[in-house]
């Protein structure tokens, strides 16, 4: 099983996973909408709020084949199904095989490109079991930011930069090729100085 974006339409992510889910099953699909936890500031106050990590895409882990290609074009909240193989990219392929006849042979699952290992499994880990990023908790200190716990412990190279008013840190992800930072939320629980990292 290998994982798969979709690009759906903006702010219909639930609904076009709940469509999945229906329409398909959980069986032979997990279908995931990947949030983070971010404080924000409402009348002066300040709340935890959901927010999509990559608004606009539902991500799922499958088998994937013609029919449940085709099946997923009938989702009407669907607007494309990022990363389909074209015939340079059959070409390039690192998963091909050959037929006993010497011409190129392909697995259905090889007509689409999957999420690279790497990539989904940084996203995975940051996630609980609500597919949920929570908050870290950080110290700020002269050599940059130690986490001391939460879903960015270890990936402190990631972080490029530390807002204290926000209560934010920027963390640069990787998916499908393209580099994006994302706020996730953060409690400074000491610090020592301001060091480079500080908005």
């Amino acid at each position: 099983m290998s994982w798969y974006a979709l690009s759906v339409k903006s702010g219909e992510e639930h609904v076009a996973k709940r469509w999945i889910e229906k329409h398909i099953g959980e069986e032979s699909m997990y279908c995931m909408i990947p949030k983070r936890l971010v404080p924000e500031r409402k009348h002066g106050i300040m709340v935890n709020v959901e927010r999509a990590l990559f608004p606009g895409y539902v991500f799922i882990e499958t088998k994937m084949s013609f029919s449940t290609y085709y099946k997923l074009k009938e989702n009407p909240y669907l607007l494309k199904f990022l990363n389909y193989l074209n015939n340079r990219d059959k070409h390039c392929h690192r998963l091909m095989n050959v037929s006993s006849r010497g011409e190129a042979a392909y697995a259905e699952e090889d007509y689409f490109k999957r999420i690279p290992a790497d990539e989904i499994s940084t996203v995975l880990l940051l996630l609980n079991d609500q597919d949920m990023i929570d908050y870290s908790k950080i110290c700020i200190q002269d050599m940059g930011v130690i986490v001391q716990s939460g879903p960015l412990k270890g990936l402190e190279r990631h972080i490029k930069k530390i807002d204290k008013h926000k209560r934010r840190a920027k963390v640069l992800l990787s998916l499908m090729g393209t580099e994006k930072l994302i706020d996730f939320g953060i409690e400074i629980i000491s610090e020592n100085r301001s060091g480079a990292l500080h908005a």
